[in-house]
């Protein structure tokens, strides 16, 4: 009959060399898990929402959702665009007080955190126009 192997501890079949590079290598993915952690908490924000850039005047697609707007600066005449900046309010947290004076506004868009602010917005009535 065989003998039976010692039970728990460690098995004298690894050697210290290779405990420390086991080690580096559990080390190493802890790093890159916390790393992909970070990026998608804190990564680059999409770089085609051209929200933070409009003015007045300046015409635009929603190319996101109603609730996850992003913006695509457009010519106004492109039958894409489908609204018009009536005013961007840099300081602006709060769309009702920032649009509340503006005649024809029939939206906006409000970007919080890093960055506040306001676009108030109508429908393009130049779109598609030559």
């Amino acid at each position: 009959m065989p003998p039976i192997p010692p039970q728990g501890g460690l098995n004298a079949s690894y050697t210290p060399a290779q405990i420390r590079r086991n080690r580096l290598i559990f080390l190493g993915l802890v790093l890159v898990i916390a790393g992909l952690v970070a990026f998608c908490a804190m990564g680059p924000y999409d770089t085609k929402d051209q929200s933070a850039t409009l003015k007045a005047g300046d015409c635009f697609q929603n190319i996101g959702t109603a609730k996850e707007a992003k913006t695509k600066k457009l010519d106004c005449t492109d039958p894409h665009a489908d609204y018009k900046v009536l005013k961007m309010d840099k300081d602006g947290v709060v769309d009702t007080f920032s649009c509340s004076d503006v005649p024809g506004t029939t939206g906006s868009l409000t970007q919080s955190g890093p960055g506040n602010f306001v676009v108030c917005f109508k429908k393009n009535d130049q779109k598609g126009k030559k």
